[in-house]
């Protein structure tokens, strides 16, 4: 079994990431941190209790470069990413790794979909 350890964060899409920033940081008052310079792709990172929401505007030049991790999704931070691939393939999941570029000090991650398709994230700290 995949031992999670927390939800990271959750990824929302959204089609004006300035409305967007208006919404959640002005009406709703979470908190925005620093998020990395991500090529092609506006957004704004927010955090509550730990817990992230990353802002994901669609309007940029990688939503049809078939990454999941660009569009909704929830990550969920485990223990150990090699064991929790490990338990991907016992159990015959597919699933996909991506190692974000090294100027972003992001760890590798693995996205898998759930019955209904929708994505999930495995991650561990960089």
């Amino acid at each position: 079994m995949i031992k999670a350890k927390s939800i990271r964060h959750t990824g929302v899409p959204v089609s004006d990431v300035r409305k967007a920033k208006r919404f959640y940081g002005e009406i709703l008052g979470l908190g925005e941190i620093e998020r990395p310079k991500i090529k092609g792709i506006p957004g704004a990172w927010y955090e509550v209790d730990g817990t992230q929401v990353h802002i994901i505007g669609q309007r940029n030049t990688m939503a049809d470069k078939d990454i999941p991790g660009i569009g909704t999704h929830i990550a969920v931070q485990v223990e150990d990413l090699e064991e929790a691939k490990r338990v991907l393939k016992r159990r015959r999941v597919k699933f996909q790794e991506f190692a974000p570029p090294p100027n972003l000090g992001l760890a590798p991650v693995v996205f898998v979909r759930d019955p209904d398709g929708n994505v999930v994230e495995l991650r561990t700290e960089a």
